[in-house]
């Protein structure tokens, strides 16, 4: 993987980059390999991501925002489980 990017979903449709819940800083990229089109859901910086598609691939078609509204710092994240206290 690229540095500095993180592969949310991998030959997806692309209605998925329409999901709310995505960081704000995703982006729905489109590219061709040998079976065809396909579409991942990708994390990072843009340029990040285009290098490595690129290097990968070498045929990006696309790459455009998701429409995600999380804040990237608190996205995937989870409280600590509490303890109880006996």
């Amino acid at each position: 993987m690229g540095k500095g990017i993180n592969i949310i979903h991998t030959n997806c449709d692309p209605s998925f980059a329409e999901d709310k819940s995505l960081p704000r800083d995703s982006y729905l990229i489109s590219y061709c390999d040998s079976e065809g089109e396909k579409f991942d859901v990708v994390q990072g910086l843009r340029s990040d991501i285009f290098d490595h598609y690129w290097d990968k691939y070498r045929d990006v078609k696309s790459m455009g925002w998701t429409e995600g509204t999380v804040n990237p710092k608190s996205w995937g994240y989870s409280a600590p489980e509490k303890k109880k206290r006996k």
